[in-house]
Order: structure tokens, then C-alpha cells, then sequence
């Protein structure tokens, strides 16, 4: 029978479908947190109509989904495609700490489209700084870097060779841009978006004042608050996997020694299979 693992992120998910082999679909992503459940259901029976409705389980890991409630409301989604799986969802942040924790404890951290941290005790994440989503908080991850970028752009905040390679770049206007924003139906996927130009001016000084700022954020409210120094930490996600030595940079300044998975997919299907 087929098991079925899903790491989902706000910008894409990843399904593996495992049974004598492993297949990996790529998805849209989603959050319970600032996406409709519709959305979900039409991508699980798109995976449906190619893994079988008959999977054994549903095993998911997922952005948004730290609370009971999202947990529920996400696998009553599921179970409404895969009938008869057994289905278990957890946060992607308890995803991020078995890939990269196992059972030994330390501090798991995601940044990608969003941002979380917690301390794993090698079973389960005992504690955890708020991470409040894209609006509120999330600093450091895609969304939140994007925003920034998109704020000082707007108000003409960087220097005119910057602004004018960003229209030239987006091919959009202010007015288009902002009507985009507000319109959009992933406002966090939509500020991640805008990483790719981050990345390619990540030698601009100004640019890479962005990312070091989102990155100390990240530690003043993601980790300072788990108040655990003497644990390892490990990080998970496209933006740490990108900006990998600015991230080690600060955090060694600040006396850490980092590790860092592009994703937890890869770790969590081998444990899986």
C-alpha cells in the first residue's frame, strides 16, 4: 500500500509517494493560517488521481499547522480525499527538528517563505517562540525579507541604480505592484517572490543589509526567548540554505555554531521508507 509524506511550505510542497519506489511531486504550497482549505483539497486530488485514493497513510508536515486547530482542519481536509489512509499532521517545524535532530535534542529552526524556532527534546517540540506569521512576525524568512525590500522600494529608501533595476527587473509599477500585494490570494508567497532579486544584489551592501538585519531579528524573537544557549541549532529552509554564510556569520558573532538543511524532505522520506 502506498504512504504518502508531505512537507509543505508556504511557497511549495513536496508529496512523496512511497511504496516499492519513491516518487516526489511538486506542489503549490499552503497555509492553513493565510490559504483556503479548497486549495489543498484540489492539490491532494491532483496526488489522488496519480498516487491512488487508497494510500495506507498520510503522513504530513506542515507550515501554519502548530495549533490543534489547523492540525484538525488540515487532516479533515485529507481524510476527505484519502478515505480510508490514516493521517497524522504536525507542524513543519517537528518535521525540521527529526530531520535534523533525529532523537537528540537541540533547537530546530525553519526560514523559508515564514520563520518558527523551538526546542526539540528528541521526540516531540517542548517549547517554542511565537512565530505569529507573515503580518506579525515571521522575521527573517521570505516574506519577511521580501516586505522589507518592497517597503524601501516604495519609499525610495535605496539608491536609484537599486530602484530602477528592481522596476526594470519585476517589469511592473508602483501602483501595479501595490495592487498585486493587497490582491493577492498568498500575500506571504507574494513578498517571497521578491528573494530571487534579493539574491541577485546579495554583494550590494544595501541589500545585504536586509538579509543580516532579518537574520538578527530572527535570533531577538525566535531564539533569544528559548533562553537555551548550550543546545545545538539547526536550520531548515531556502532561505538559511541561501544565504547560508551570512546566516553562519551572525550566529557566530553571537557565539553559535550552525547547521543547515536545504529542506527536511529528503531526511524525513529515509526515515519514513
Amino acid at each position: 500500500m502506498m504512504k504518502i509524506i508531505v512537507e509543505a511550505g508556504g511557497t511549495k510542497c513536496k508529496w512523496g509517494l512511497i511504496d516499492s519506489t519513491i516518487r516526489t511531486i511538486e506542489t503549490i504550497g499552503f497555509n492553513p493560517n493565510c490559504g483556503r482549505r479548497d486549495g489543498l483539497r484540489g492539490t491532494a486530488n491532483a496526488i489522488g488521481e496519480v498516487a491512488g485514493f487508497d494510500a495506507e497513510s498520510v503522513l504530513y508536515f506542515g507550515a501554519g499547522c502548530g495549533n490543534k486547530q489547523n492540525q484538525e482542519n488540515v487532516k479533515k481536509t485529507l481524510q476527505e480525499v484519502f478515505i480510508g489512509a490514516k493521517i497524522k499532521v504536525c507542524s513543519d517545524l517537528e518535521g525540521a527538528a527529526m530531520a535534523l535532530f533525529d532523537n537528540k535534542t537541540g533547537i530546530a529552526a525553519i526560514l523559508g517563505t515564514g520563520a518558527a524556532a523551538g526546542i526539540f527534546d528528541g521526540g516531540k517540540i517542548v517549547v517554542q517562540a511565537p512565530s505569529l506569521g507573515y503580518i506579525l512576525g515571521d522575521e527573517g524568512s521570505g516574506a519577511y525579507l521580501g516586505k522589507i525590500l518592497i517597503q524601501k522600494i516604495l519609499r525610495n529608501e535605496l539608491s536609484a541604480n537599486l530602484c530602477t533595476d528592481f522596476w526594470n527587473t519585476t517589469n511592473t509599477t508602483a501602483p501595479d505592484l501595490i495592487h498585486g500585494i493587497y490582491s493577492s490570494d498568498a500575500i506571504n508567497s507574494k513578498f517571497a517572490s521578491f528573494v530571487p532579486f534579493i539574491s541577485k544584489n546579495i554583494d550590494n551592501e544595501e541589500i545585504a543589509a536586509i538579509v543580516i538585519e532579518g537574520f538578527d531579528k530572527f535570533h531577538e524573537k525566535h531564539i533569544k526567548p528559548l533562553n537555551n544557549s548550550k543546545l545545538p541549532i539547526g536550520f531548515v529552509g531556502g532561505i538559511a540554505f541561501q544565504f547560508s554564510d551570512l546566516l553562519k556569520q551572525q550566529f557566530e558573532n553571537k557565539g553559535f555554531n550552525i547547521t543547515i538543511l536545504k529542506d527536511a524532505y529528503s531526511k524525513l522520506i529515509t526515515m519514513a521508507h
